[in-house]
């Protein structure tokens, strides 16, 4: 198992950025940017009615912080990839004893890119990633173990149902069960100790809320993953989500 993180081009990095300001992507994801960039002049933004004046508006916008913090982009680049090698041993081993996989010949080829985006997409054929930049090295460490859990859950559900990818993605119910795996592999202690992002919360937070009967998903999710082998647990806690599955999503943004 192998990650290197790397400083993308700035056409990358606004490509990704406008990719979540588009129509259809909702307000949770425009809103999280507009929140961290308040010179986004919003309401100039949207009385634009042409997608090419956004985007140019955009990276006009973004250029100027592009270009004011491409010392800071590598220093962190390096900071990310040495964070990284001092806590990949204990890191390997705790995935490996949870998910029961030996990964020495898997994800050899991950990449985390820094991004101006505080959005961080994973993609899943690709095994890259995407880190806002503004992270410390101990963030960027969080993010990049909740998108590697991602890139292991499905490539052993993949091999055990061989079913579409496409499915794995939003807003499916298998990308949704999937968004809530990385909390219960965190409590491994090996984990939680190195996420800052562990104590208050390393999935979204709507998931936190949302019980059944007088018990929180989240823990019978997580009492089903202790007591089942993993491909039993993937069936069976599927299973509590699609019988839940208008609960749950009552719940969502």
């Amino acid at each position: 198992m192998k990650l290197k993180f790397e400083v993308p081009s700035f056409d990358y990095m606004i490509n990704s950025i406008f990719s979540f300001l588009n129509e259809g992507t909702g307000d949770f994801f425009k809103n999280s940017i507009f929140r961290l960039y308040p010179q986004i002049d919003v309401r100039m933004y949207d009385n634009l009615k042409d997608e090419l004046e956004k985007r140019n508006y955009i990276s006009t916008l973004f250029k100027e912080v592009y270009n004011n913090n491409t010392n800071l982009f590598e220093e962190k680049k390096n900071l990310y990839n040495s964070h990284w090698q001092t806590n990949k041993e204990i890191i390997t081993e705790a995935l490996e004893e949870n998910f029961r996989i030996k990964l020495k010949d898997k994800l050899n080829d991950m990449i985390g890119y820094l991004n101006m985006n505080p959005i961080c997409p994973r993609f899943l054929d690709t095994h890259n990633f995407e880190v806002c930049y503004l992270n410390s090295e101990r963030g960027a460490l969080g993010v990049a173990l909740h998108e590697i859990v991602h890139f292991i859950w499905f490539e052993i559900w993949n091999e055990y149902f061989n079913d579409e990818k496409v499915d794995y993605e939003s807003p499916h119910l298998k990308w949704i069960f999937s968004e809530i795996i990385p909390e219960l592999i965190m409590r491994d202690k090996r984990l939680s100790v190195i996420n800052p992002y562990f104590e208050h919360g390393c999935i979204y937070d709507y998931f936190y809320k949302i019980k059944i009967g007088d018990k929180y998903l989240i823990d019978i999710l997580y009492k089903m993953y202790t007591e089942m082998e993993i491909h039993e647990f993937m069936e069976k806690g599927y299973l509590v989500c699609k019988e839940n599955e208008k609960l749950i999503r009552s719940f969502m943004y």
